[in-house]
């Protein structure tokens, strides 16, 4: 997945950049650059948010 494909997400899941910026323990400008593709994620980037998306879709779908 590329980082306008995990904005999209986020975004469908209602989740804001400074959250994921948070669980990431990166800044939300990181967040962005990140998802506009002026960046590649990095590996160990890209599975935290993926992990962390996957839970919060999960505990939504829960409740």
């Amino acid at each position: 997945m590329r980082g306008k494909q995990l904005k999209i997400l986020r975004i469908q899941h209602d989740i804001k950049a400074k959250d994921i910026a948070l669980a990431l323990g990166v800044s939300k400008a990181y967040i962005s650059i990140l998802e506009n593709e002026v960046q590649q994620i990095p590996k160990h980037i890209y599975e935290k948010w993926t992990t962390y998306i996957e839970t919060v879709s999960n505990n939504i779908t829960i409740n």
